[in-house]
């Protein structure tokens, strides 16, 4: 696993002088530049889902005066709002089944959601499911083997939303790590210019 980058005034290797000056303009193209506005254009994908354009539009309101992306980030990010519809949905799906099964408030609305601590202890497990409907064994063991899928999806789909995330300069580390990467592309056209032509 890589380790986590740095912004240059967290620095403590030494620089060159050309090398910290490509290395802070290559941050600065990642930090808020109130001049320019993102020209995304939403795919087709994107606006049919009424979650995925939710979060489109609201990633792009957060994003508002920063420089991360362009034109061929379009379908990046409507893979990445796709995804964060999809968990969505796999989160309904599991606390519907989890009533199913009578494990009653183990995944609650956001609007139900408890100000106070929502994991439950093991005796409101076991005490919830005494109002549950009586399931046969075929019933209870086919509505266990989806709760695990569907947690091995939702699992997955928040592994490649986070990957997808740093990808899109979303997370700290990603947003520094495109630093990182314009300032070496600044600093190989620098070298070039030493050997002249």
């Amino acid at each position: 696993m890589p380790t986590s980058a740095k912004p240059t005034e967290n620095m403590t290797k030494h620089l060159t002088k050309a090398e910290r000056e490509a290395r802070e303009q290559a941050e600065d193209g990642v930090l808020p530049d109130r001049g320019r506005e993102p020209k995304l254009k939403k795919p087709a994908i994107v606006s049919s889902n009424k979650r995925a354009n939710a979060y489109w539009n609201q990633t792009l309101k957060q994003m508002e005066g920063l420089v991360l992306l362009d034109d061929l980030d379009s379908t990046v990010l409507a893979g990445y709002c796709s995804m964060l519809a999809r968990r969505d949905q796999t989160t309904l799906l599991i606390g519907q089944l989890m009533q199913r099964l009578g494990v009653h408030d183990a995944v609650e609305d956001g609007a139900k959601r408890r100000k106070s601590d929502a994991a439950l202890t093991d005796q409101e497990w076991e005490g919830s499911a005494k109002g549950a409907t009586a399931m046969t064994p075929d019933e209870l063991v086919d509505a266990v083997s989806k709760l695990d899928a569907l947690t091995g999806k939702l699992q997955s789909l928040e592994r490649n939303i986070l990957q997808y995330a740093d990808k899109l300069g979303l997370t700290p580390s990603g947003r520094v790590r495109l630093a990182q990467r314009r300032a070496a592309a600044a600093g190989e056209t620098q070298a070039d210019d030493l050997f002249g032509d």
